[in-house]
């Protein structure tokens, strides 16, 4: 992905990948999605899609209790207007820091997860989950909470200010937008776009080896084929089929590297199961095919072999 917010990605990831924390961006107004290159950008940390969010939530009923939480953290945001500490409904701890211009609480960057000292809280909460669900078992909610929870490598107090830095920068990018494309601010905090769209995405990433059906996707993002197909659509500007190869072809380039594996073996590793059609989506996205990328990038390649045809390229 280019443009002028791919600093801010890399800034996340950097941080999430240093710091094991996760960071997630709840949009209370629907700003982001004007700027199409800010939409990108923010997409991958606008729902929770670890391991123990994706479990809980699919559950319907569940899904919708979450939903339901982005209004409560609006309220308290505009009641507090600083960072707080906070547990969802399915007993994670994350720090909401409110998002706010021109006097209002445009959306939150929600940092977590972390343990609570008092930790028969949130078993507790996850125990009262599970058994209100005939889906949920709770062993295995526990096995994927503790999964979810990392201690951070820096005291809080040296992450907190960075995420408040960046919320005030998204605040002037909203402000910029104003004047830019004329939006209006509306309060959208019951809107499930958002989630439905990161949920999809994050369940295509999980499973891009498997065959994905659109109906099995939609079914667990609660929602119709036709509508998840619209959301793809206007928001990624590109069908589903399209993306999950995008996904496919990405990881395939890290087996091409390592050169000790056949195209046909790495098409299938990826869920291709023609290797000729693989190749086909390889070379109409990547623009060479995946033996010239193997023989251009692989990792044990001399360097006197790479050099003139890289020059070349």
């Amino acid at each position: 992905m280019e443009g002028r917010y791919q600093k801010l990605t890399s800034f996340f990831q950097e941080l999430e990948r240093e710091y094991h924390v996760t960071i997630c961006i709840k949009d209370f107004t629907g700003f982001i999605p004007v700027n199409k290159e800010l939409d990108a950008a923010l997409q991958p940390f606008l729902a929770h899609t670890n391991d123990f969010c994706m479990y809980i939530k699919s559950d319907k009923a569940k899904y919708r209790d979450c939903l339901s939480m982005i209004g409560k953290m609006s309220d308290k945001s505009l009641r507090l207007r600083h960072t707080f500490f906070g547990m969802c409904h399915a007993g994670l701890f994350e720090y909401v820091t409110p998002i706010i211009g021109h006097g209002i609480v445009l959306g939150t960057i929600n940092l977590g997860f972390f343990d609570y000292p008092k930790k028969d809280l949130p078993i507790h909460q996850i125990r009262r989950v599970c058994r209100s669900s005939f889906l949920l078992q709770e062993e295995e909610a526990l096995r994927l909470y503790w999964k979810s929870i990392h201690p951070t490598t820096a005291p809080i107090e040296k992450l907190l200010p960075s995420i408040e830095l960046v919320a005030d920068y998204l605040a002037l990018t909203y402000e910029a937008l104003q004047d830019t494309h004329g939006i209006r601010t509306k309060k959208r905090v019951l809107s499930s776009e958002d989630t439905i769209l990161s949920d999809a995405c994050a369940y295509i990433r999980q499973h891009f080896t498997e065959t994905i059906r659109i109906s099995d996707l939609a079914f667990f993002c609660h929602c119709s084929e036709s509508y998840l197909s619209k959301i793809f659509q206007r928001r990624m500007k590109v069908h589903i089929s399209t993306y999950i190869n995008k996904v496919r072809v990405e990881a395939s380039k890290d087996f091409l590297k390592k050169g000790n594996t056949t195209v046909s073996d790495i098409a299938s590793s990826v869920g291709f199961n023609d290797p000729n059609y693989y190749s086909r989506i390889f070379s109409r996205l990547v623009g060479i095919s995946p033996l010239e990328f193997k023989r251009r990038f692989r990792e044990d390649a001399p360097l006197s072999r790479q050099s003139p045809r890289e020059e070349e390229g």
